[in-house]
């Protein structure tokens, strides 16, 4: 067998094994479960999990799809906004097998807006905004959907429409309050910025007591490093160098200790660890694969040789009983022309009627006691054809049944 051939059919049985046993994940219990893990900085975790989703030949392309977003958010959350790109095209490429279509761009669409933010690559940004279809937006998490919303009302702030910056804020603010309040310091962070814009410092200062006590509130170390951080920006517009000092003392010691780069790094080798472990899976997989199909090779040639002895066998046989047959049907002939045992009357009959050589072959073996199905399996023929003969020599010889043949002398 073709060495492709044998590749094809390892690719189809596993196909076949995949669409089989096809299941579907609880995106929100998993997206949940993911956040919890990455707000308690046990991000390894998360990748552990996602992984097994994605390489799971059971995960249908919209759990693949479900599971790379929260890979792209997991290493987002890390600064890792590389491999958050990376894993955002990841899920368009299983989101755009499944039927989901208008779902899978416009959020793929926002995380993408909210990365080039975070990253103040304005351009690629704005461009991205301009492409979501606001009836779409349905589609976005709660969370996502606040968070986007933030980002439009930046715009407004950077436009200086203030009124209609604030209105964005709030209404996002009242949203996560009933909704995901732990992730309320990302819009007070904004406050902050609008307040700073208006010369309001004693607003600026709730907004971050806001802020930084829903950090605390929920252990997010991220959330807090963005407070403390936005809390720099801040005294240095007011040429305040020494609460910037302070609170940049305070950014560095939290960074050292989130070691977001160090992290993300382990996660990069943890997800190399993963690749390699599969590949060796795979490799033994495929092998007990080749030696399956190997034993099936090897039993389907031994079965067709064994069909064909047996094949050459029963020609042989065939033949043999034809050799046998005709030397028999030259013996009845003589016998028939010669023997003295045979009854005038009955001689006279069969020369008479010119009765054929199959009809000589059968009073033969009748006469030696051979059965009608002994007669049929001797001369190739069935049961119910020698019985027609039989009923054709009785007419002819004039006889009614089988004695009258056998006791021929």
């Amino acid at each position: 067998m073709p060495y492709q051939l044998v590749h094809f059919l390892i690719f189809y049985f596993l196909l076949l094994c995949q669409f089989s046993s096809a299941q579907s994940i609880n995106q929100d219990n998993l997206h949940k479960e993911i956040s919890t893990l990455n707000d308690n900085n046990q991000n390894d975790r998360s990748i552990l999990i996602l992984d097994k989703i994605i390489n799971n030949g059971k995960s249908t392309p919209y759990d693949k799809y479900i599971a790379y977003i929260e890979k792209s958010l997991t290493y987002k959350q890390l600064y890792n906004y590389s491999s958050a790109l990376t894993n955002l095209n990841l899920a368009l490429k299983e989101g755009q097998k499944t039927k989901h279509i208008n779902e899978v761009e416009t959020r793929i669409m926002v995380e993408k807006i909210m990365i080039h933010y975070d990253l103040k690559n304005e351009r690629e940004f704005i461009a991205l905004i301009k492409q979501v279809k606001p009836q779409n937006l349905h589609y976005l998490k709660k969370e996502t959907r606040a968070f986007y919303e933030c980002i439009l009302g930046h715009l407004e702030l950077k436009k200086e429409n203030f009124q209609e910056a604030e209105e964005y804020f709030d209404t996002c603010i009242r949203f996560l309050e009933q909704e995901n309040p732990k992730h309320l310091p990302v819009l007070y962070k904004a406050k902050i910025e609008l307040y700073q814009r208006l010369g309001h410092k004693d607003a600026v200062m709730q907004a971050y007591a806001k802020g930084i006590a829903y950090a605390n509130q929920y252990g997010i170390d991220l959330y807090k490093i963005t407070m403390y951080e936005t809390m720099i920006y801040y005294y240095v517009d007011q040429k305040d160098y020494e609460n910037a000092f302070k609170f940049q003392k305070t950014v560095s010691e939290a960074r050292r200790q989130y070691d977001a780069a160090n992290r993300s790094g382990n996660l990069n080798i943890l997800e190399n660890e993963l690749l390699q472990q599969r590949n060796e899976v795979q490799m033994t997989d495929r092998q007990k694969i080749m030696i399956l199909l190997g034993s099936i090779i090897f039993l389907l040639i031994m079965l067709s040789f064994v069909l064909y002895k047996l094949y050459r066998s029963t020609q042989k046989g065939r033949k043999h009983m034809e050799v046998e047959n005709k030397i028999m049907r030259s013996k009845l002939e003589d016998f028939i022309n010669s023997s003295p045992q045979f009854n005038s009357k009955i001689t006279n009959k069969i020369n008479k009627q010119n009765l054929k050589i199959r009809h000589l072959e059968i009073i033969e073996l009748v006469k030696q006691g051979k059965t009608n199905k002994e007669i049929g399996a001797i001369l190739f023929i069935s049961e119910n054809t020698v019985k027609y003969h039989l009923k054709s020599i009785y007419e002819l010889l004039e006889i009614d049944n089988r004695s009258a043949l056998v006791d021929v002398k």
